[in-house]
């Protein structure tokens, strides 16, 4: 085969291919990763205002649950108290001290006898924290000079129940 031959069946031989005089891939340019879109800007103030709420919430309820985990550290020392009298006029002094830094506009200082025994199951909601044979034998014990013997860990129970749930707003 001579060359003419080969231009015959090839009419583009000694040209360049259209394929050569393509244009080479253009890529767009990189994405940005600032600034950012207003809805990004939006969701980051929301985070940090929820944060910043959140950690105020948490900071106000321990500052005011303060005194109910010195009552509670309180209540576990009395178990160090040999006495029975003694260990139920300081269980009651405490029980009195929670309920007037709870219930400061109360009339609470006056309560004695059943009235306080009333107040104590009040102000724990609808399942009350003491059972009557407990807080009985413990305001016996506290006010009378020969009394039976005390249901320390009953007691103890019951009054950390009463720590941890009593509301202002029951009674």
């Amino acid at each position: 085969m001579n060359a003419n031959n080969l231009a015959a069946l090839n009419p583009t031989a000694g040209q360049s291919s259209p394929l050569d005089q393509l244009a080479d891939i253009h890529l767009p340019p990189p994405v940005a990763s600032f600034p950012w879109a207003p809805g990004w800007w939006l969701v980051i103030g929301a985070v940090i205002i929820a944060t910043l709420a959140g950690v105020l919430y948490l900071r106000h309820y321990r500052r005011k649950n303060a005194f109910r985990r010195a009552a509670l550290a309180e209540l576990i020392a009395l178990n160090a108290v040999e006495n029975d009298r003694e260990f139920a006029q300081q269980l009651n002094q405490l029980l009195r001290r929670v309920a007037l830094h709870s219930y400061a506009n109360k009339n609470i200082a006056g309560l004695s006898g059943d009235k306080w025994m009333d107040f104590l199951y009040r102000s724990c909601g609808d399942k009350p924290a003491f059972t009557d044979a407990a807080i009985e034998a413990m305001l016996n014990a506290a006010y009378q000079p020969a009394a039976q013997s005390l249901p320390r860990d009953v007691l103890i129970a019951e009054s950390t129940v009463w720590i941890k749930r009593h509301r202002s707003h029951h009674v």
